[in-house]
């Protein structure tokens, strides 16, 4: 007998499967291996033909479609209740976390999160070709149409990303709800160019924040299509970047039309830095961000939101990618700061600024203890205001239990106390940059 048939439940062994009221419309067509858990496949999901379930933390939840239209391989991950998987043709999933309602289109997800869907008006969570790698955060009503690629990405809320789009290394948030014009967006064909000429990746975007963003009640961003997007990009809420834009820097509210490149070449050696203290400041602040949300996650998801125990593991999962965002960040930090020692050699022999060397060379003296700081992610940590808690808990017991309808129908004061107590919590971090300088 062939070796795989060995490590795979028998047509006997599905057959238990369809008396506890799994639907598969052919036993034939459908490969499980011994590994996976068969009391973790609830009774009224739909497995498809051509569908392959191995991984012994697979999971799938009552009402969950797995290969509507498409065959689907899923290795060690968690399908929601009345999510579709494979809706627009074949999905793989690796190492994947899939909310209650999400629709997927036809692609790849692996180390990758998506929280779920609560309203319907978009009606699909992924397109067609998706690529969904490691660390993507997609959380409710977040989506992605064609042809999208992204890593290291946390989309906010009812955020989403148009076609023929690479969009890793950053973070996208605002708007005030899923209607046409009230969400944040990125238009198609816009790529953000995270590695630079010099090799580094100390180039993650924030386009709007976390402490403000969180609360649902910014401005939303539009970012036009077939933009360049030159990271890192600080954009505030309520950016809009025209059509064919080249941008970099930082965005005020209001319409950007990019800039322009110079015509002609300049000399220019790519081992030489320039701008260091600015670079790793706007880095710096990318890490101050992402510990606020992982306190967010902590503290308001998982302990005041969470009503069950599959919601409270699915934001647990939402709070691992974070985690995976911090500690990608401050790795590349790391090498950026490696590359600083042959930049400073270079610019001493070429006798260059003074200023310059001397910056870089503080950097580079300063790093070891900072970067000793920061990986302390635990460490930034403020309890929440014990009155923004009672107002999560009054809410809850009113019967609110979307967790999109729980932010927007906090008090304003509510929502301030919030800012402030996450501002509180960013700011711990940026300083550990900024004292001393």
């Amino acid at each position: 007998m062939h070796e795989e048939s060995l490590n795979s439940f028998s047509q006997k062994d599905l057959r238990n499967l369809l008396e506890r009221g799994v639907h598969i419309p052919d036993l034939n067509l459908v490969h499980i291996t011994r590994d996976v858990k068969l009391e973790n496949i609830a009774p009224g999901c739909t497995i498809y033909p051509f569908v392959r379930i191995t991984g012994s933390k697979t999971q799938i939840h009552s009402g969950a479609r797995i290969g509507a239209r498409g065959p689907v391989i899923l290795e060690n991950s968690l399908i929601g209740e009345n999510a579709v998987i494979g809706d627009l043709g074949q999905v793989t999933l690796i190492d994947t976390v899939v909310g209650p309602k999400s629709v997927l289109g036809a692609g790849v997800a692996e180390q990758a999160v998506f929280l779920g869907k609560e309203t319907m008006i978009n009606d699909f969570t992924t397109g067609y070709g998706f690529r969904v790698r490691k660390g993507s955060l997609y959380e409710e009503d977040a989506s992605s149409a064609q042809h999208t690629d992204t890593k290291m990405t946390i989309l906010f809320p009812w955020t989403t990303l148009g076609s023929d789009i690479n969009f890793c290394d950053a973070l996208l948030a605002g708007g005030t709800g899923p209607e046409l014009g009230s969400f944040s967006e990125v238009g198609s064909g816009t790529i953000h160019f995270n590695y630079s000429i010099r090799g580094d990746k100390a180039t993650a975007s924030l386009f709007g924040d976390v402490f403000q963003g969180v609360f649902l009640d910014q401005e939303r961003l539009f970012i036009g299509g077939n933009n360049s997007l030159l990271g890192p990009v600080k954009a505030d809420f309520g950016t809009m970047t025209a059509a064919g834009a080249r941008i970099k820097g930082k965005l005020p509210k209001g319409l950007n039309y990019g800039h322009s490149l110079p015509k002609g070449t300049v000399d220019y050696d790519a081992r030489i830095f320039s701008g260091v203290s600015g670079i790793v400041k706007n880095q710096v602040n990318v890490l101050a961000e992402l510990t606020a949300l992982a306190n967010w996650y902590k503290q308001v998801r998982i302990n005041c939101a969470a009503q069950a125990p599959e919601q409270k593991f699915l934001y647990e999962s939402g709070l691992r990618m974070i985690e995976l965002n911090y500690q990608e960040r401050l790795h590349q930090l790391n090498r950026y700061v490696d590359f600083l020692e042959n930049s400073v050699r270079l610019l001493e022999s070429m006798q260059a600024s003074k200023k310059q060397i001397s910056e870089q060379k503080d950097l580079l003296s300063r790093w070891p203890k900072l970067d000793s700081e920061f990986k302390k992610l635990e460490k930034y940590e403020i309890q929440i205001p014990e009155s923004l808690k009672e107002e999560f808990d009054n809410l809850q017991s009113q019967g609110q239990s979307d967790y999109t309808g729980l932010i927007k129908n906090l008090s304003q004061s509510g929502k301030q106390t919030g800012k402030t107590w996450l501002s509180e919590i960013a700011g711990i971090v940026r300083n550990v940059y900024t004292a001393g300088m």
